[in-house]
């Protein structure tokens, strides 16, 4: 009996598992497919200084990756880290990449490569390059072949490692910063609470310039995703982040709940009107989505302009509220 090849097939999501193995084992019936789940998160998180200090910020560095917690790559609907990735990968006669066509997924994949050192080129790993699930779009990214080392692939990567950058940086700055910030809005900067992220103040700073009035949950998510910057749309977060956003500002009190049933809306309430009050001017910014989006594109080149953004951003912000507390 001929051996079988060895074949590891990594995807973000387990349904995507069940639908590719199926028809790849069709295509290549003497595959031995191994499968292996690189949550959407990723399988990695930032390694954080113990200490970060307010008199540090504006802080620069390079972000390094540790491994995360299984505990931490699970929520609703997703697997566990799937064990060993790198023995797995090193075992493997044929990898494949089967991670969501977008910068994430892509530099997810890369960072399970790059942090588990494994040594197969991408001009031997398969990449399904794919925008939906079904059958026919499958076996059309089966067959057309194509290598992780394909310049969408790298343009793809080259995005995420753009914004994995910025926000190794807004996450270094934001915690001493906006901890200060939050504590005298009365919000404790520890657990789920306790970090206000970059959308989630985006939104706050919009809701308190526009004044919308009491709005349904859905539509302070649509004002997000159809949000436009002056020469533009500039969305904030996506699909899967935005419910986040708007819960993190109604857990924390920024949001108040008014009526019940069908009649509930939300309301800006003093808490939140004060935290925004706490941050500079500039630290709105309509167009941050698409800035993040043209970094990408640049990516290396693009790093020098990130690094000058966060310097200014958080350094005003640090000046700023040094000032009002």
């Amino acid at each position: 009996m001929a051996l079988k090849r060895r074949t590891l097939i990594v995807t973000e999501k387990p349904f995507q598992t069940v639908n590719i193995c199926p028809i790849w084992q069709d295509r290549f019936p003497d595959d031995n497919i191994t499968h292996f789940h690189c949550p959407p998160i990723g399988s990695f998180r930032f390694r954080l200084p113990r200490d970060l200090p307010i008199a540090s910020v504006p802080i620069i560095a390079d972000p390094v990756l540790e491994r995360r917690p299984p505990r931490d790559m699970m929520p609703h609907g997703i697997s566990s880290f799937d064990g060993d990735f790198g023995a797995l990968a090193r075992e493997a006669e044929h990898i494949v990449c089967a991670t969501d066509f977008d910068p994430a997924g892509c530099r997810n994949f890369l960072d399970l490569v790059e942090q588990y050192r494994i040594e197969t080129p991408l001009s031997e790993i398969s990449w399904l390059a794919r925008q939906a699930e079904d059958s026919a779009s499958i076996l059309a990214s089966i067959d057309r072949g194509l290598r992780a080392d394909h310049p969408n692939f790298a343009r793809m990567a080259a995005a995420g490692r753009a914004r994995q950058y910025f926000d190794h940086l807004y996450l270094l700055n934001a915690l001493p910063v906006f901890g200060i910030a939050l504590r005298a809005a009365g919000i404790e900067p520890t657990g789920n609470q306790g970090f206000l992220s970059k959308y989630t103040l985006q939104l706050l700073l919009l809701l308190v310039k526009v004044e919308p009035g009491p709005l349904r949950m859905g539509e302070i998510i649509k004002m997000m995703a159809e949000r436009s910057a002056p020469d533009g749309r500039s969305p904030m977060g996506s699909p899967i982040s935005r419910d986040a956003v708007v819960s993190w500002l109604q857990k924390t009190g920024c949001l108040e709940v008014h009526g019940q049933g069908r009649a509930e809306r939300l309301v800006l309430s003093d808490r939140g009107r004060r935290l925004a009050s706490l941050m500079h001017k500039d630290c709105h910014d309509p167009h941050l989505s698409r800035r993040l989006a043209t970094w990408g594109e640049t990516w290396p080149a693009s790093k020098p302009a990130i690094d000058r953004y966060v310097r200014t951003f958080f350094g005003k912000q640090k000046r700023f509220l040094l000032t009002m507390v």
